[in-house]
């Protein structure tokens, strides 16, 4: 579902972004009238790697799934929460977007244009400041994703993506349906198998609680262990 909102209609979560903060009234007002609201169902594709990168992205609410795909497999190099940029990676070096995005819930999206986006950076230094601010932060957090996923041993590997999941992205002890086996060993660069067998290690050794429909962290220090020693 695609509309155009009136000009009442605010960017939620504006309070939490020192981005939007950093804009004059007229500034947010500008895109406020410009933007572009995008509903999307669980398990769709809001953009998809090699195709034109012309929008900035804007999660208002959900959860999405950011992939680089390869000629014969994906990995998932993060999921993002509500008040997040999800369309920044190459935004101003690339025309054609570098990963794809998937809806992991059900999402609201706010779309601006880049003309519109660069126009305000160049005339606004603190709106400047505080998206490179976000960018730095975006590129530490996929170095550390990376690092985490690839040098670790296995059990380090989902101990690691356990609690960053459960800490950093979903802020609650449990992690819930929206993320499967799947999704976790393409994000710890294992197989489902691997997953689901440590996983249930994890069950036997009272680290965690584990259904079809939700793992629960029981022993948060002694997975911080497994994943420093792993």
């Amino acid at each position: 579902m695609i509309f155009n909102p009136s000009i009442d209609q605010k960017i939620e979560c504006k309070g939490r972004s020192k981005c939007f903060e950093s804009l004059t009234l007229q500034e947010m007002d500008i895109l406020e009238q410009s933007k572009l609201i995008v509903r999307y169902k669980k398990g769709e594709v809001i953009a998809k790697q090699g195709t034109s990168n012309s929008d900035v992205l804007y999660l208002q609410d959900g959860y999405v799934k950011l992939y680089k795909e390869f000629s014969n497999t994906r990995s998932l190099s993060m999921i993002e929460q509500k008040c997040n940029f999800i369309g920044l990676y190459g935004l101003f070096v690339e025309t054609t977007m570098q990963y794809t995005l998937v809806a992991l819930t059900d999402v609201v999206v706010c779309s601006f244009s880049k003309i519109l986006f660069e126009s305000l950076m160049q005339e606004n230094n603190s709106f400047a400041l505080e998206i490179i601010k976000k960018l730095n932060t975006k590129t530490l957090n996929t170095f550390n994703n990376l690092f985490n996923s690839s040098s670790k041993q296995m059990h380090g590997r989902l101990a690691w993506a356990l609690l960053e999941l459960t800490q950093n992205v979903f802020m609650d002890n449990a992690l819930k349906a929206p993320v499967t086996r799947k999704d976790l060993a393409e994000f710890t660069n294992m197989s489902v198998m691997s997953v689901g067998r440590i996983l249930r290690e994890f069950a036997d050794e009272e680290l965690i609680e584990l259904s079809k429909d939700y793992i629960k962290i029981l022993e948060k220090d002694k997975l911080i262990i497994t994943c420093k020693n792993g």
